[in-house]
């Protein structure tokens, strides 16, 4: 009989918006995941692939949920019941935000919340404080580290700060 995966909090739901963090040495990076289910989702987030490019570059992938050793924490922002939002839709507005011209650390971050203010001004999404929104998921990033393990779910809590 195969081991049982993960426990899958009640509180994640595929079609559901969140802020993703990635365990990491100074600080977790972000990117805003769409899940398809527990075990993939796509991801926009910004990268820096030196081979490529000395600056960031925005990417779009599929990414591994359901045991991703990196993947420490899902913040909802958006819940499906409040109306659905596609893979198009959050590329549209992560391809609005320019990705920085430098390799600054942290760059991540900012502009993930570009993108997410590009969201609400779309109205995919409210935000009701992003500066709030940013102080939530970096103390509950920062907390997460024990999340980033194979045989555990990320870590997963609802935003009061965007819906």
């Amino acid at each position: 009989m195969p081991e049982p995966g993960p426990a899958i909090p009640a509180s994640f739901n595929p079609g559901s918006l969140y802020i993703a963090g990635f365990t990491q040495a100074r600080a977790p990076h972000v990117g805003l995941i769409l899940p398809v289910d527990a075990q993939s989702g796509d991801l926009v987030h910004i990268r820096i692939d030196r081979s490529i490019s000395p600056n960031w570059m925005y990417q779009h992938r599929a990414q591994k949920i359901e045991g991703d050793m990196f993947l420490s924490s899902l913040l909802k922002i958006h819940d499906v019941p409040a109306g659905a939002i596609t893979v198009e839709d959050l590329q549209k507005a992560a391809s609005v935000v320019p990705a920085p011209q430098n390799d600054t650390f942290g760059e991540c971050s900012r502009w993930l919340y570009m993108v997410i203010q590009e969201l609400d001004r779309l109205k995919l999404v409210v935000l009701k404080d992003v500066v709030a929104l940013e102080e939530e998921f970096s103390t509950f990033a920062s907390d997460n580290r024990a999340y980033a393990r194979r045989d555990r779910f990320p870590n997963v809590a609802v935003s009061p700060h965007c819906a």
